[in-house]
């Protein structure tokens, strides 16, 4: 009876080490082609449950109307600095235009005094621009740090309005128009730029 069993196929354990090596070589292909097939599944129910988008940040960064708004008020901020930048240099101007024009009725002290009072307001012309840059790039970086915080906050909100669960930046390769999320963003951020007016 027990051979006669064993004739009828009762399942036998079969350890790697007694099977040929053909044998070897097709098992670890199956035990290889069930991993794959068990991670590729897995792939397709992550990419089934997780809803992904995209969203154009340097456009945000140029077309929302806070950018505007930013730009104007930081030139409201400097607008009597410059002005007296201005002021400076149209003296200067005008004292090189009398240099230019008396020089020759000037005696050599007055030429010479004259140019050393060109020189010094020049170079305090310069050092007052130079200051006037370094403040005015300050203050466009800290309001431009400030706007990309709100536009992270925006970014998210739309995100839970549209239950996504990932947003990605621009500089993927490609998305469909349905997956870009720029144009909600921008609109939202027109709607809190209308409010605070």
């Amino acid at each position: 009876d027990g051979q006669s069993g064993r004739k009828r196929g009762i399942p036998v354990l079969i350890r790697p080490d007694v099977l040929s090596r053909r044998g070897r070589v097709m098992l670890k292909f199956w035990l290889a082609f069930a991993v794959f097939a068990c991670s590729f599944h897995s792939a397709i129910l992550f990419a089934a449950e997780v809803s992904v988008a995209v969203v154009n940040v340097v456009r945000l960064q140029t077309e929302a109307p806070q950018v505007a708004e930013v730009r104007e008020r930081i030139k409201a901020e400097f607008l009597v600095r410059e002005a007296k930048t201005s002021a400076q240099q149209e003296q200067i101007n005008q004292l090189e235009q009398k240099l230019l024009r008396d020089r020759a009725s000037m005696s050599d002290a007055e030429s010479k005094s004259l140019q050393r009072d060109i020189r010094s307001r020049t170079l305090r012309l310069e050092n007052a621009k130079e200051e006037l840059e370094s403040d005015r790039r300050l203050r466009l970086s800290e309001e431009m740090d400030h706007l990309r915080r709100i536009l992270s906050e925006v970014i998210a909100e739309v995100a839970k309005t549209e239950k996504l669960d990932i947003v990605l930046e621009s500089g993927v390769t490609w998305a469909s128009e349905r997956a870009n999320i720029t144009d909600k963003v921008l609109a939202r951020m027109r709607e809190l730029s209308a409010a605070e007016k």
